[in-house]
């Protein structure tokens, strides 16, 4: 794979970056908004104690916050007893489904990708992986014993990550990739993230919860348009907060006009306000369309680029104008730690990771705010 192709795939399969500070909701009485989130519509049920209950596949049903911990998911997930039990799972993710070429340097490379929101279906056990049928083992781990590879059994592979010293975190959540999968187009990747689906049990007690996270998109066809190995391809990310208001579902959107210091990159959009219901987004919510306008730089695949100063006055300045038609979101973790957003249009797709402001500590970054929830204070 081409470096950018590399760095886009690993991108998605990584999670994104994962952005938080300290603060918390508005505790306004506990008991009663407790009430409210433990019998409403906004969490789904609880699942029951991990594999407590079974599909008619005979599969775990599909564990939600209450049902275990992270860490004793992965254990659950990577244990290679062969009598282990599978667990199902079924989540949405983005698939990037492309041409195969060469890149500067003759290795492969992806170029005019196409852009989709699938939904697949996940059976996780046994230190292996069944994903709409095609079956993944033989797993082996990186050094950094965050990342184990999963072959495939006609070809193509599987990641997962999972930092075992982040995962006492509340926040921390597996990122699942499958990859290099041969397609009428050429090869295509589709890239998402495991977590357990905060439950009725495990529903915060404020009226409202506040969270940071990160917006990011991709953007373009990835086409050579210099020798100097720039592409048409756009990557950018902002930093924002959010407010998730318990008794409507509702979560706040945002409106982006921002320039990257570094990328010198010019990125508008108004993300829209968005509702969840069983913990899931609904209705209408996974329909909205909005319209991102970026420009600037464009990137580098290339060594050449690698260097002090990038972008240089000679690389090419490019414009993306696309839609996002169909978005797809959850709610995972204890208390709801976590929002996942994923969004896609023929020309780019969006990803967005909001993280509960009170776990800052642990996530251990302190990252620039780009647009608070409220002015800052002078």
């Amino acid at each position: 794979m081409a470096r950018h192709i590399r760095f886009l795939f690993w991108l998605l399969a990584c999670g994104l970056s994962l952005a938080a500070c300290n603060g918390g909701g508005d505790a306004q009485e506990p008991g009663a908004v407790a009430r409210d989130a433990m019998h409403g519509d906004l969490f789904i049920a609880p699942a029951g104690a991990l594999c407590a209950r079974r599909e008619r596949d005979g599969n775990c049903v599909q564990p939600t916050s209450s049902s275990t911990d992270e860490l004793a998911l992965h254990k659950a997930m990577t244990n290679p007893d062969p009598d282990a039990p599978m667990i199902n799972f079924d989540s949405p993710g983005h698939l990037i489904d492309g041409s195969l070429t060469k890149d500067s340097l003759g290795n492969p490379a992806m170029i005019n990708p196409s852009y989709g929101l699938v939904w697949r279906h996940i059976q996780a056990g046994r230190n292996r992986f069944v994903v709409d049928g095609r079956r993944y083992g033989n797993a082996k781990r990186h050094p950094s014993a965050a990342m184990i590879d999963y072959t495939g059994e006609h070809g193509g592979g599987i990641n997962l990550t999972f930092n075992l010293e982040m995962g006492q975190n509340q926040a921390w959540f597996f990122s699942f990739a499958e990859h290099g999968l041969v397609s009428h187009r050429g090869t295509a990747n589709w890239s998402t993230s495991l977590g357990l689906l905060t439950d009725q049990t495990d529903a915060p007690t404020t009226r409202k919860v506040t969270y940071v996270g990160t917006y990011h998109s991709i953007s373009g066809t990835a086409e050579r348009l210099d020798e100097n190995g720039s592409t048409d391809f756009l990557y950018t990310h902002v930093t924002y907060e959010a407010e998730l208001d318990l008794h409507t579902g509702s979560l706040s959107g945002v409106r982006i006009d921002y320039t990257n210091p570094e990328t010198q990159r010019h990125t508008r959009l108004k993300l829209p306000d968005l509702t969840f219901k069983h913990s899931r987004l609904e209705g209408i919510s996974r329909t909205q369309r909005f319209d991102i306008e970026i420009d600037g730089p464009a990137e580098i695949d290339s060594p050449a680029d690698e260097r002090p100063g990038a972008p240089r006055p000679d690389t090419p300045r490019i414009r993306h104008d696309f839609t996002i038609e169909t978005l797809e979101g959850d709610i995972v973790g204890k208390q709801a730690a976590l929002i996942n957003l994923w969004g896609t249009g023929p020309k780019g797709i969006v990803r967005v990771v909001l993280v509960r402001k009170d776990l800052f500590e642990l996530m251990g970054k302190n990252p620039v705010i780009h647009y608070p929830l409220t002015p800052a204070k002078p």
